[in-house]
């Protein structure tokens, strides 16, 4: 069904590339960084795998999930980046629900769109906030920007931006019916006085 295959967020490419990652590691003879690697790539298998049979999941959980996506594509991009997430004090992590793998494809947007093609200090910065029965997220990089993200993509791959954007969309669509309280999620292209790009700003409203 269309719902099964927007649950199973994960890029295949990830999978794809974490295990030529792994060769790579191997092929060098760096036994810790693979078996590391090996060992929160398995994890964040396993938890994906879990979570996709479920309806809704913690806060926590989604934390966790995150933390070791994060984890692996710094590895993989040989730690050429740097994040934090930050979570309010009044929030409850384990009583807070939403869907499954709910953030990680803007996560990955920040990663492979704003990040990748950057020169110097790159960064994503996650932030919790709740403001009454709306979880507020924030994912913010200081990447190239959407604009020069989607010229690159569009000489690289003509699909792959849009596929990307369109795959996000629908699938709020989805979890968005039959909701009285809808997801919602906006852009904020950073731009500096000069109106050069200093990154994205996607906030996510989660109903809670």
């Amino acid at each position: 069904s269309i719902l099964a295959s927007c649950k199973s967020q994960m890029n295949p490419h990830f999978f794809y590339n974490a295990l030529n990652t792994i060769q790579a590691y191997i092929f060098v003879n760096d036994k810790k960084k693979a078996s590391n690697y090996l060992s929160k790539f398995s994890k964040l298998t396993r938890l994906i795998l879990e979570m996709s049979e479920r309806e809704n999941i913690s806060l926590r959980e989604e934390l966790e999930a995150l933390k070791l996506y994060l984890d692996l594509e710094k590895m993989r991009f040989s730690d050429s980046f740097e994040y934090e997430i930050k979570v309010s004090s009044d929030i409850v992590q384990d009583s807070v629900e939403f869907p499954p793998m709910l953030l990680q494809p803007y996560v990955e947007n920040a990663v492979k769109h704003g990040l990748l093609h950057k020169q110097g200090e790159k960064s994503i910065n996650i932030k919790f906030a709740r403001k009454e029965d709306i979880l507020i997220v924030e994912i913010e990089d200081n990447g190239i920007g959407r604009k020069r993200s989607a010229e690159l993509n569009a000489i690289k791959n003509k699909k792959h931006q849009s596929f990307s954007t369109q795959a996000n969309e629908k699938r709020l669509e989805i979890l968005n019916e039959g909701r009285k309280a809808k997801i919602a999620v906006e852009y904020v292209d950073k731009l500096s006085n000069e109106g050069n790009p200093l990154g994205t700003l996607v906030r996510l409203y989660i109903p809670i």
